[in-house]
């Protein structure tokens, strides 16, 4: 009977509140991607009133979520997306001496991303929550990215030139890993703390996040 209740309690406003924040989304940032005006958001997330079934669909496109699991007890997550340095896609006509390579098919439209330099040292563990949906792409070394543990998988060793999105509000705990190059020279798998780390690199990465 609790659960039921419970269930009860969470109203379409809350529903939509919870979803909004958890994707990093403002009540006006979610507004101009639905089309839809901000105070209409407001009174939906208050309960003041009760929007159509036609304008719900359009605010939870932006998601996108469909309507039977924005109602569900379990808003489901998305896997996370892994992509190898090999999978990059290559963008034509760059002219002579440049290379460039498409790492990111986003959704996200904004002109400005916020790019973050990460630093991780041998041995080191450490949390990482994004304010906006990003992109962790790793630039020297490897690491281990724990998912969340409503994630399909539960964690996997990014190299020199894999990447990961990592959704907004989520918090991820990354560990410093020797590249696998190195432990095939040596024969040895590391973990969280190894004797050698201190001649082990230090793990870096860049953080891609969408401005706002």
């Amino acid at each position: 009977m609790a659960d039921e209740e419970m269930a009860a309690s969470r109203t379409l406003g809350k529903r939509l509140r919870e979803l909004r924040t958890r994707h990093g989304l403002s009540q006006r940032e979610l507004a101009k991607r639905a089309q839809v005006t901000n105070s209409t958001i407001s009174q939906v997330e208050q309960d003041a009133v009760s929007p159509s079934v036609s304008s719900l669909n359009k605010i939870l496109e932006v998601f996108p979520i469909s309507l039977s699991d924005f109602f569900s007890d379990e808003v489901p997550v998305e896997p996370p997306r892994i992509l190898r340095d090999s999978e990059h896609e290559p963008i034509a006509g760059c002219g002579p001496g440049l290379t460039l390579r498409r790492i990111d098919q986003s959704r996200q439209t904004s002109p400005q991303p916020q790019i973050e330099l990460g630093s991780l040292a041998p041995g080191c563990s450490a949390y990482l929550q994004a304010a906006h949906d990003s992109l962790v792409l790793v630039m020297h070394g490897a690491l281990c990215i724990e998912f969340p543990v409503t994630a399909a998988c539960q964690e996997a060793l990014l190299e020199c030139g894999d990447a990961a999105r990592l959704h907004a509000g989520e918090r991820y705990q990354l560990h410093w890993r020797k590249p696998e190059a190195s432990q095939a020279a040596s024969g040895e798998v590391t973990h969280h703390g190894t004797s050698d780390a201190a001649e082990a690199p230090d793990c870096q990465w860049l953080c891609i996040g969408q401005s706002r």
